[in-house]
Order: C-alpha cells, then structure tokens, then sequence
C-alpha cells in the first residue's frame, strides 16, 4: 500500500544522474522533456551531435531511446523483499521506473514516482514496477547506492512511501535496458514491446503524474488502433450478422480481428456451470476522453470450430428497425414477430425469447423485467408483459452446411 508521501526529498537538489558522469550539487532551473517519448529523433546532423553516445537536452537528460519499438530484454533480478523476479511476467501494459537513492533527481522524483504508483493502481488495465539501479559497474557497494539509508527500504521507511522494487546489484539491468538516465520511466505493452520512455516527472510543468498518465492512455490507444486498424464499423446486429461476421466464422483471434476492424479484442472465460469455455470481448479503443467499452461477447460452437455465436447488452448497438437495448419493449415486436416469443423461467426472474423464426433462428432477443416492474415477469399480466424491455440481442452464424 502506498502511505502518505514526504516531501523532504525535494530540498535535495542533484542533477548529473547520468552513468557517465558523477552527482553534483547543481541547481535545477530549466524544464526537462516534456511527454513520452514514443520515437526517436532523426539521425544528428552536425559532427557534434554524432560523436554523442545519446542526444540529450542542455541538461543530459535523453531524448532518445535506444529500445524504443523493440522487445524489452529478458533478465532475472531479486526484487528489495527478498523475492525472486523474471522479467517474463511483464506480459501486460506496464510503467517501469528506472531509479537509483544515490541519485539526487532519483530522490526529488520519489513523490512524483510515488503518487504515480498510487494512480496507477486505480487502472485495471495498467501496472507500476520499480527497478533500482546503481550508477555504473564501479559503484555497486551498498555506501554507493543508498549511503545513510542502507537500503531501498531504509529510503522508503523514511520517505512515508512503497512499492515493489527489482533491485539491480551490479548494472548489469541497467545496461541490459540502456538505461542512461535516472529516473527513467519505461513504457511496455502486454506484447513486451517498449512503447514510450521519459525522463524525471519532477522537472515537468503543469500537473506531471496526471499529464503522463494521460499521455501513456493515448500511447495505449494509438498502439491498440495500429494491432486492430480499420475503421470501426457501425455497431448493429441482426439476422443478417454483425459488422464483417455474417457467415461461417473460425473461432479464432486473426477471424476476430477481420470481423470487427477498430476494435479491441481480448480473450475471456465464460461458464456454463461449472464448466469454463473460451470467448473473446470485442471492446471500443479507450482513449484519453473515452474508457473501453464491451460491445460484443463472441462464444464458441466446438462442434465445427467456428463461432457459435454473437451476444450483446450494449445500449449503443443497433438491432432491426432501429432497436436498442434498455429502450425496445416487447410491445414495439410487429404481431407476427411476438408470436414467435415465448417465456422461459430462469432462476433469478423469466425471460420473453423472440427468435427471428421458429425452424433455424439466425438472431434471437430476449425481453425481460424493466426497471418498473415490481415482482417476477412471470407473475405479471400478458398486457404487463408488454411492457419487458429489450436486455440483449443474440446473432447465431448459419451452420457449416448452410454456406456449401
């Protein structure tokens, strides 16, 4: 859990925290890069520039990545309780901070890195690690990386702050990841791949942790849209199918991607009892304004190995004649359209099911209790039954036989 944050680390003012050069007392007076990086500058164009091993700002602070776009390398560290970590778990989107208590700009960042941490653990989609590192190979005792606390946990017990740390003995991480600067902050997809690296929140204007976590969500999106283009379809469902699934479908994730361009898909379990079978969530691409939003849920037919159908409770999907969920009643069905509805009983309250047709149904709505009914949907009279409102819209693919 992250305590109450101490802002003693900021009347200690380092800068210099490269590998190269050794901490001075310098005060800090110009703004360092704004923003994630997420690619690297063209090639220098003076001799200058060239024989630099990074381009940096006036301050040394990097403004290139040397793994940006590429996977983030494997390695294996224990992380300061103790605990074994493989870098191989890293498979979801995930801020790394890079820093080291030696480093005076590491130890003015620390409220910023904490408060980071903090937010982040709000995000279900996002998660925070830290890796501490020394400043090079030559400067791996214990004096040199964390001098009077002793220890990473000695800094955060008197910081009021913490958060699960990889500790790096010998900058052999530190290499690994090109690390140049501390603090850095990594930017990583589930894929592995780095998308964005920054420099010290601590030297930013504005609002630094709300700013870059505004900055990682749009990262996220323009990454996600890349993985699965296109331009999204209008969402509707009805007989006919749904976006580009209309037919025989394999249940597979490259077939998903096909059906539903601009959308996000994700893999889940469903149950059926006790029995757990595979689905995929097609979501909307969250963006900085806009959370993800479930608009599909694709299930299975194991019989054939193709989709078996296609469910969803999404109000701001478009069933027949206009139809939408949470606003359709059982009473808007043209007559020849309830006749085909029945009620079935379910163990929680009934469900009004009204199949396209009787013989081989290609899209099904269920109605069911509104937010005025008060008691079952079963105890209520025919013409209260009417009254059920549409909950969600089924398509069902033509079986196998059906598309020869």
């Amino acid at each position: 859990m992250i305590r109450t944050l101490s802002l003693g680390a900021l009347a200690l003012v380092l800068a210099a925290c490269s590998a190269q050069k050794a901490p001075s007392p310098q005060a800090e007076t110009s703004t360092g890069p704004i923003g994630i990086i997420t690619a690297n500058p063209p090639p220098p164009s003076t001799e200058e520039d060239s024989e630099k091993d990074v381009i940096g700002d006036a301050h040394d602070r990097p403004i290139e990545y040397g793994l940006l776009g590429q996977p983030l390398p494997h390695f294996t560290a224990t992380m300061a309780d103790g605990q074994a970590f493989d870098s191989s778990v890293l498979n979801r989107w995930m801020v790394i901070q890079v820093w080291g208590v030696w480093c005076g700009d590491s130890k003015r960042d620390a409220p910023y890195a904490a408060a980071l941490a903090t937010a982040i653990e709000q995000d279900p989609d996002l998660y925070f690690l830290s890796i501490h590192v020394p400043q090079n190979a030559e400067s791996t005792s214990d004096e040199d990386m964390y001098g009077r606390y002793g220890s990473v946990e000695g800094f955060f017990a008197e910081e009021g702050h913490s958060y699960p740390t990889v500790l790096d003995t010998d900058a052999s991480i530190r290499d690994l990841l090109k690390i140049t600067w501390t603090p850095s902050y990594i930017l990583i997809s589930p894929d592995g791949v780095v998308r964005g690296f920054r420099t010290d929140l601590s030297v930013a204007d504005g609002e630094p942790v709300k700013d870059f976590l505004k900055e990682v969500a749009r990262v996220k999106g323009e990454v996600r849209k890349a993985e699965f283009g296109g331009t999204p379809l209008p969402a509707t469902i009805g007989p006919e199918g749904t976006m580009r699934l209309t037919g025989k479908t394999p249940f597979t994730l490259d077939a998903m991607k096909a059906a539903f361009p601009g959308h996000e898909i994700l893999t889940d379990r469903a149950f059926a009892g006790e029995q757990a079978y595979p689905v995929f969530l097609i979501q909307t691409i969250a963006t900085p304004n806009e959370p993800s939003r479930l608009v599909y849920v694709v299930e299975p037919d194991w019989t054939i190995g193709n989709v078996g159908s296609v469910v969803t409770r999404n109000p701001a999907v478009t069933g027949p004649n206009g139809g939408t969920i949470g606003k359709m009643k059982l009473k808007d069905l043209s007559r020849e359209a309830r006749a085909r509805c029945t009620l079935q009983p379910g163990p929680i309250d009934s469900l009004v099911i009204c199949p396209s047709n009787m013989e081989s149904p290609r899209f099904i709505r269920a109605f069911g209790a509104g937010g005025d009914f008060d008691g079952r949907l079963d105890d209520a009279s025919a013409e209260y039954q009417e009254e059920a409102v549409l909950l969600e819209m089924k398509f069902i693919p033509q079986p196998a036989t059906a598309n020869k």
